[in-house]
């Protein structure tokens, strides 16, 4: 339903990227429901050995009653009711971070598009909804709260192009990085989209060093 072009582009080159800078890389494409959830427990089980972790997701995400779900390849989805059955709960990756009680983590979304099942839904909500960060973590979106984000002309969206073009900057702090990647997308867009983050971050954390 509604398919996206960029975000298999951009879950590659962002594997890519981050595994360029250290990172053991678990690389899903097109992952159904039970595979995406099977998968954001493993990746809970291995964080705690300590260490940064990081989550990242380009596709189709919505907000029902407040809380955002990230949407599988294949799923039935009709009305509201069906998303919290046919759908993954950001919250889960939030809860598996918590559990692992390691120092540092991050989650990044990219999933602000419009809601493929929208001429099905009653209610009239865009973009994901805010979530708060854990002590010790931090949240980027593509794009503000209740907003949407653009898929991109080009190979990448265009929040994931110029993420990956600050990310790999030599000893640049995580905080600065997401603001002058925020400077670069809400210039493409004509200030359309404005990424955003919420962050409880405790220490500092460089992406290259």
């Amino acid at each position: 339903t509604s398919p996206l072009k960029n975000p298999l582009n951009d879950a590659e080159d962002m594997a890519a990227t981050l595994k360029h800078l250290g990172f053991k890389v678990i690389l899903k494409k097109n992952a159904d429901q039970r595979t995406m959830e099977d998968t954001i427990r493993n990746f809970g089980k291995q964080l705690r050995n300590g260490g940064v972790g990081l989550f990242y997701f380009a596709g189709h995400g919505m907000q029902v009653d407040g809380r955002n779900y990230l949407i599988p390849i294949d799923t039935q989805i009709e009305s509201e009711a069906d998303v919290k059955y046919g759908a993954v709960d950001a919250g889960l990756v939030l809860g598996k971070m918590e559990d692992a009680q390691n120092q540092i983590n991050i989650v990044i979304l990219d999933a602000c598009r419009n809601n493929p099942f929208s001429r099905n839904f009653r209610s009239s909500e865009r973009g994901l909804a805010r979530m708060d960060a854990p002590k010790g973590s931090l949240i980027e979106y593509s794009t503000a709260p209740g907003e949407v984000a653009a898929d991109g002309p080009e190979r990448n969206g265009i929040f994931t192009k110029y993420l990956m073009k600050h990310i790999i900057e030599p000893t640049v702090p995580i905080e600065l990085l997401l603001k002058q990647a925020r400077i670069d997308v809400a210039r493409a867009t004509k200030g359309r989209q404005i990424p955003w983050e919420s962050s409880s971050l405790m220490g500092n954390f460089y992406f290259n060093f």
